[in-house]
């Protein structure tokens, strides 16, 4: 594979040694590295939860589990088109993070 890039977060598996070998030897990528603090290249924390937060604000609960059937109402009710944007979003970002070679910026 020409040119292939891995761009992962930095969970402690992504960041085994084994892992990188494998990708950088036997698949013959790079790894782009991942900025140590990047909510904006995970759609929870960029699309989902604030609307979500936003969603829940004000109501009180009687216990988590009455928490968790409102949350799971609450994201049943979005089209697909919400999500299919979030994900388009998503694409967009890693794009940018890719042309930065996963430096930080500004402004997506």
């Amino acid at each position: 594979m020409e040119n292939l890039i891995i761009h992962q977060d930095n969970a402690p598996s992504h960041r085994a040694v084994e892992t990188q070998l494998t990708i950088t030897i036997q698949l013959g990528a790079e790894i782009l590295k991942h900025p140590p603090y990047s909510p904006d290249l995970a759609p929870c924390d960029f699309a989902l939860f604030p609307k979500l937060k936003a969603e829940l604000k004000g109501h009180r609960f009687a216990d988590f589990e009455e928490l968790q059937s409102r949350a799971v109402k609450v994201l049943r009710s979005y089209d697909k088109s919400f999500y299919r944007n979030i994900f388009n979003q998503w694409v967009h970002r890693h794009e940018r993070c890719v042309e930065a070679r996963g430096r930080y910026f500004e402004k997506l």
